[in-house]
Formats: C-alpha cells, sequence, structure tokens
C-alpha cells in the first residue's frame, strides 16, 4: 500500500527547504510502511514500536516539534502500522504519544544505519547524510556497553522518592513495555530484548538499569494479563504466589480422589 498524504503532510509542517531532510529511508517508510514482502520467511520482522520510534528520532533530527511530530506520526501508525500490530487504534496512538515523549526527553539520536537498515528500506549512497551515517554507525558498533554498578539505598530513603521517581519514568516505562510486548509477540530471547532495553536508553519503572532478572518478572506480568499489570509489583509477586498454590492444590486433589 502506498500512501503519499503523510509526505504532504510532513512537507507542509516542515517547509520549503524541508526536502533536503526527507531522505530514501524515510520517504520509502512514509509512502509504504514496512514493506514485510521484503524479508525473507527467517528473518525477524521489525515491530510497530522499532518504526515508531525510527521516524520518532528522525523527527527531532529534523527539527520538528514534539507536538508537531505527534499531529501526524500517531495516525501514520495506525494508519500504516496496523498490519503489524495486534494494538487496537487508541492502543496504537496512546502508545505512539508515550515512545515519542521518551525519544524527545531522552534526547535519542537518528543514526539510519543506511543499506543495514532494519526496515529494508530504500538506500542511496548519494544521500545527504550517507557519508556521516556511515560514521555514526561504525561509533555505535565499535562502543561497548557502560558497566554500571546500582548503589543500594536504605530502605526508608528509597520509600520516600518511589512515588516521585515512578511519576517521572512512568511514561518512558511504559514505552518499554510497548518494545517488551512486541519483542515477546515476536518471540526474541529475553537477553536480546535486555541488550535492546539498554541499547535505547530505557529504565525500570524506579528508573534504574534494566537487569535480567528484573525484565524477567516484568515479562511474567504482562502474561498474567492487564489485572496484574495494573497492580503494584509486591500485590502482583503476592497474587501469583497465590495463584501457584492453588493450582498446586487443586492438582494434588485430582491426584488424590
Amino acid at each position: 500500500m502506498t500512501d503519499t498524504s503523510f509526505l504532504g503532510k510532513l512537507r507542509a509542517l516542515l517547509g520549503d527547504p524541508g526536502g533536503d531532510v526527507i531522505y530514501p529511508c524515510i520517504q520509502d517508510l512514509f509512502e509504504n510502511g514496512l514493506t514485510v514482502a521484503r524479508f525473507s520467511p527467517a528473518d525477524p520482522i521489525p515491530t510497530r514500536q522499532d518504526v515508531t520510534q525510527y521516524l520518532a528520532s528522525w523527527c527531532r533530527h529534523a527539527g520538528l516539534s514534539q507536538e508537531d511530530c505527534l499531529a501526524w506520526l500517531a495516525e501514520y501508525s495506525v494508519a500504516m502500522l496496523s498490519s503489524i500490530s495486534r494494538t487496537s487504534p487508541s492502543g496504537i496512538r496512546h502508545s505512539t504519544k508515550s515512545n515519542l515523549k521518551h525519544i524527545y526527553r531522552a534526547d535519542i539520536p537518528f543514526i539510519c544505519e543506511c543499506d543495514e537498515n532494519p526496515f529494508r528500506a530504500h538506500c542511496s549512497a548519494n544521500c545527504p547524510v550517507y557519508a556521516d551515517m556511515q560514521v555514526k554507525l561504525l561509533e555505535r558498533k565499535s562502543k561497548k556497553p557502560d558497566i554500571e554498578h546500582v548503589i543500594e539505598r536504605p530502605a526508608e530513603i528509597f520509600e520516600m522518592q518511589k512515588v516521585s521517581v515512578r511519576e517521572t519514568y512512568k511514561e518512558q516505562f511504559e514505552a518499554a513495555l510497548e518494545v517488551i510486548r512486541g519483542e515477546m509477540e515476536r518471540g526474541t530471547e529475553r537477553k536480546a530484548i535486555l541488550d535492546l532495553l539498554i541499547e535505547r536508553g530505557f529504565k525500570t519503572r524506579t528508573g534504574k538499569r534494566w537487569t535480567y532478572s528484573i525484565l524477567g518478572n516484568e515479562q511474567s506480568r504482562i502474561r498474567q494479563g492487564p489485572l496484574v499489570e495494573s497492580l503494584p509489583v509486591r500485590q502482583a509477586g503476592s497474587l501469583r504466589l497465590e495463584g501457584s498454590a492453588e493450582n498446586m492444590m487443586k492438582e494434588s486433589q485430582e491426584g488424590n480422589p
């Protein structure tokens, strides 16, 4: 499906010189969305969140305000990316808004990855930023992840700060959950999801660096459904333990009539 209306809206927002920043990969995604036919059956298909965050970081790179970006990106995501998502239109709009806020607040840079872009979008060596993006891509590949040592705070101090910290990280944490859900739908292994969260600068609900165990806990909450996801961590944990105990008791009764 080709749709030039979103490209027209963007040209209007960017103004006359704005065409210089509509690179071949960006124009391809605007007009065609994600073209699944370009992937082989063995290739992982990028998620809606992947495309949304890519375009959101481009918007910031192109000089669009967060408000102007949201004005079209939410509707673009509904119209062009629904085919690769199980989320409802209202859910897609909410998710897009959360992803957009995270990209702008965290100053996520736009690195198109040139010919290696994960969307198989069109790329050209004549693109005005091709050489610069090649350098940035090589720099990113050469970087090693930083090792952060988390210093635990006394429990009473943590309790005092817990509410404000969670409010601070709420929006970007919701964006992280969208990424986790999307990767789980694709069958991505936990370690790969963890690497993705760290690479994109996401923090946990309390602002900490993601770890393997924290990710596992959040995945368990997601599998339990919306009810458990909406509960506080400790209450959700108690609910899961109660459910496990009930299942064990039921199995015991079935085995001893």
